[in-house]
């Protein structure tokens, strides 16, 4: 949905407004100048102009040459009209500068308007009218002014706003893929495109790209070759206890050598990296049934029914490693499937010890509960973490009512 506070906030709009606002303030101060300069003078002489013939006409009213004289000055003189069909002025500062000149004359003129003339009269005898050519006053230059300023506006601000959404694309590419880089995604470097600042910015994230995945990949290397070279030790003492009569001592080693490969696993899927799996569409209420299936101490609380688009395999991952670590410490499980604003909101709580770890604590790799040492490799919820990410989700730890650990996930 169009959120108007991101659109204001953007920085193309705000770019714009840097080259409009003062494009706009330029051709309001110029419109002020001119009004005030030029056409506000141009009015008030045309206005004095007027005045000064009908002056001279009202000073010859009674010769009979007083026809001529108005057809010399351009002016038609009529004794018979019908100011019914006339309208008041439309010019409001014309009608301010020729009522001021007519005053002069006498304070009972009156000045209306028809489609061709201007019509002044005495309003109290209405003995002859004087009409006026408008286009003595009215002139076509005024509106192609305004129309030039406006074009003018127009043009400059749709070429500012190209060349400035030009410039941002680069910017709007790269914070496409850092987004994505850090939700765990594998990228590409990006094309050096922009101005010379730009170029050199998305030049300076390749390299931290580029340093970040080979120092990602070196570690990966190095701990999955030493999880891989301690499997064989560990298949070989495997096959050597077989040998040992005290049945006791047998199965506490095989027990051990159960966790370390466990252990190894949890590191091999650690430093496992991620494929893009694609979305497929599944029916929430049979996702979490299938999953809740595999559990008995599970008790669906509630289970909404929709459909939505996820990576299937890597959400299933994600649930079932919190509800095995659940299923570690809890006696009683409880998941509820709910969708909010829009959203799919999990919850994931057990009736288990809970834990003092913050939410920063619980998702970095490797740290446990002081009195868990011995469980578990600490991997497990930076690998739900890891996977939530990669579905552009949320995830956080509450304390459950229940007693233990309330874990929510929202897709």
């Amino acid at each position: 949905m169009f959120k108007w506070k991101s659109f204001t906030e953007s920085l193309l709009v705000r770019s714009v407004y840097l080259i409009t606002i003062p494009i706009v303030l330029v051709q309001i101060i110029g419109i002020i100048i001119f009004f005030e300069l030029h056409w506000d003078l141009v009015l008030k002489r045309s206005a004095q102009s007027i005045s000064n013939e009908i002056k001279i006409l009202e000073m010859q009213k009674d010769s009979p040459s007083i026809d001529s004289y108005a057809n010399t000055l351009q002016i038609i003189r009529t004794d018979s009209f019908d100011i019914s069909k006339a309208d008041v002025l439309s010019n409001w500062i014309f009608k301010k500068r020729i009522k001021n000149s007519l005053s002069q004359i006498s304070r009972n003129f009156k000045i209306l308007q028809n489609q061709s003339h201007f019509v002044i009269f005495d309003k109290n005898k209405l003995e002859y009218f004087y009409l006026v050519p408008k286009k003595r006053v009215v002139t076509k230059t005024v509106g192609g002014f305004f129309i030039w300023t406006i074009a003018v506006s127009i043009i400059l601000s749709v070429i500012s706003y190209l060349f400035i959404k030009k410039q941002i694309q680069p910017l709007k590419r790269l914070g496409i893929i850092t987004r994505s880089f850090g939700r765990g995604i594998n990228t590409p470097n990006l094309k050096p495109t922009g101005s010379s600042e730009v170029r050199g910015l998305i030049k300076d994230f390749n390299n931290m790209h580029n340093n970040i995945n080979s120092t990602l990949d070196n570690q990966r290397n190095m701990l999955a070759g030493i999880s891989h070279d301690l499997k064989t030790p560990l298949t070989r003492i495997n096959l050597m206890i077989e040998e040992i009569n005290n049945e006791p001592l047998k199965n506490s080693i095989s027990q051990n050598i159960s966790e370390m490969n466990i252990m190894l696993n949890h590191y091999l899927d650690f430093i496992k990296n991620e494929k893009n799996e694609n979305l497929d569409e599944i029916n929430t209420a049979n996702f979490i049934s299938d999953i809740a299936q595999n559990y008995a101490k599970l008790e669906v609380l509630s289970n909404y029914e929709s459909y939505t688009f996820i990576r299937k395999n890597q959400i299933t991952r994600a649930i079932m490693n919190i509800l095995d670590n659940a299923d570690k410490f809890g006696e009683k499980i409880f998941i509820s499937s709910n969708f909010l604003n829009n959203k799919w909101e999990i919850n994931i709580e057990d009736n288990g010890p809970g834990t003092t770890l913050s939410q920063e604590q619980l998702i970095r790799p490797f740290v446990k509960g002081s009195d868990q040492l011995n469980q578990g490799t600490g991997l497990g919820l930076s690998i739900v973490q890891k996977l939530i990410k990669l579905n552009n989700g949320e995830l956080n730890f509450q304390q459950s009512s229940y007693g233990g650990l309330k874990v929510t996930i929202i897709l």
